[in-house]
C-alpha cells in the first residue's frame, strides 16, 4: 500500500510544482492583481458546472459497473457481504470510491488507480480482472467524448484559430491520429476469435503463464464493455460533461474581462478540449504540464490575451480542472478511510503485488 501512497504524493508534488511554475511565468504581482479584480461570484457557477461534470462522469462509472454485473443498491444501511457470483455495492460506497479516484488519478501513469479495482473487489466481491477494465473505459470514453467536441469547435471558429501561431494542420493530425488509434483498439477488441487466439498463443510465454486466466477474464470484461450500444450513450454523456467544463472556462475568461460571445465560447471549447487531449497523451500526473503548456500559448495566439491574463486564466482553469477534484478526493479518502482502506484491503493489495512480482520473475 505504501508504494501507492508514495505515487499519489509524487503526483501531488508534481502538480504543485507545475502550479508554482504558472505563477512564476505569469508573475506573482500580475496574477495577484488580476485575481483581486476578479468577480468572486463567477466561481459559484463554475464550481457548480464542475459538480455537473463529476455527476455525469459518475453516471458513466455506475453504468459500466452494471455492464460487468455489479448491481448498485440504494438505501442499504449495512454493506452487503462480498459475493463474486452476484456482486452488489451500496450507492454510497460507489460514490465514495469514485470520488477517491479523483486523487488516485494524479499518480504517475495513473498507476494508483488500480486500487479502485482492488477496493471494488473488497466492497462487492467482483474479481479484480473483471473490474479493472472499467477504469480503462472511463479514460476511453473521455477521449471519445473530447475529440468530436474539439473538432466541432475547431470547425465553428476556424477563422479565428488560423493565426499563424497555431497550425491547424498539426491540430487535425493529432485529432485524427488519436481517433484512429482509439478506433483500431476498439475494433481489435471486438474481434473475439482473434483476441482469444492471441491470448492462447502467448499463454506459455514467461511471465504470462500464471495470469493467463486473469487475462482472459480481463478481455471478456473489456469485450462486454466496448460494445457500441454501451460506448455511444456513455460517449454522449461524456460530451455533455466536457461541455460543462467548456462553459466554466468561458465564464472564467469573461470574469477576466475578456469580451466575446459565441466566438469566445468556441475558442474556449477548442482550447480546453485540445489541452485535455495533449494532457492525456503526455501521461504526466493529472495531465499537469501538458495542459498548461497548451492553454497558455493558445490563449495568447488565438484569443489575443496578454501574458498576465493568459497566465491567470491558465492558473484558474488548472484549479478547477485538477486541484478542486484532487482536494475533494483527499477529503473523501480522509473521511471514509475505513470504507476505502479497511484492515483486509492491505492483505489483498499485498497479495496482488506479490503475484505481480512473481509473474515478472517468471
Amino acid at each position: 500500500m505504501r508504494q501507492y501512497r508514495n505515487q499519489v504524493l509524487a503526483g501531488l508534488l508534481f502538480i504543485t510544482i507545475v502550479l508554482i511554475a504558472v505563477v512564476a511565468v505569469t508573475g506573482a504581482d500580475e496574477l495577484a492583481a488580476n485575481l483581486e479584480d476578479f468577480p468572486l461570484w463567477v466561481f459559484i457557477p463554475v464550481f457548480l458546472l464542475k459538480c455537473l461534470n463529476w455527476a455525469l462522469r459518475y453516471v458513466e462509472w455506475r453504468y459500466f459497473l452494471g455492464v460487468i454485473g455489479v448491481r448498485t443498491a440504494r438505501g442499504l444501511r449495512e454493506r452487503p457481504a462480498p459475493n463474486p457470483d452476484a456482486p452488489v455495492i451500496r450507492e454510497r460506497d460507489s460514490v465514495v470510491l469514485w470520488l477517491a479516484g479523483l486523487t488516485l488519478s494524479i499518480s504517475p501513469g495513473k498507476l494508483a488507480e488500480v486500487l479502485k479495482a482492488v477496493i471494488l473487489k473488497h466492497l462487492s466481491g467482483l474479481d479484480f480482472s473483471r473490474g479493472a477494465p472499467v477504469i480503462f473505459l472511463e479514460r476511453l470514453v473521455d477521449g471519445l467524448a473530447v475529440i468530436p467536441l474539439t473538432a466541432i469547435a475547431m470547425l465553428a471558429v476556424s477563422d479565428s484559430l488560423d493565426t499563424g501561431d497555431v497550425s491547424l494542420g498539426y491540430v487535425r493530425a493529432v485529432l485524427i491520429g488519436v481517433l484512429i488509434a482509439l478506433s483500431l483498439g476498439i475494433v481489435a477488441i471486438q474481434i473475439k476469435s482473434l483476441a482469444f487466439w492471441f491470448l492462447d498463443l502467448v499463454k506459455n510465454w514467461p511471465g504470462l503463464r500464471r495470469i493467463h486466466g486473469a487475462l482472459r477474464n480481463l478481455y471478456a470484461s473489456s469485450y462486454d464493455l466496448i460494445k457500441l450500444r454501451h460506448l455511444i450513450p456513455m460517449t454522449l454523456i461524456g460530451v455533455a460533461a466536457y461541455t460543462s467544463d467548456a462553459v466554466g472556462f468561458f465564464l472564467l475568461l469573461r470574469g477576466l474581462g475578456i469580451e466575446g460571445g459565441w466566438t469566445l465560447f468556441g475558442q474556449a471549447t477548442f482550447i480546453l478540449g485540445f489541452s485535455v487531449i495533449i494532457a492525456s497523451l503526455s501521461t504526466l500526473p493529472g495531465g499537469a504540464g501538458g495542459r498548461e503548456l497548451t492553454i497558455g500559448p493558445m490563449l495568447i495566439s488565438i484569443v489575443g490575451l496578454s501574458k498576465a491574463d493568459s497566465g491567470t486564466a491558465t492558473f484558474l482553469i488548472g484549479l478547477f480542472q485538477l486541484w478542486v477534484g484532487v482536494l475533494l478526493g483527499l477529503i473523501v479518502i480522509a473521511v471514509f478511510r475505513a470504507t476505502l482502506f479497511p484492515a483486509g484491503i492491505e492483505d489483498e493489495v499485498t497479495a496482488y503485488e506479490a503475484e505481480k512480482i512473481q509473474n515478472q520473475e517468471h
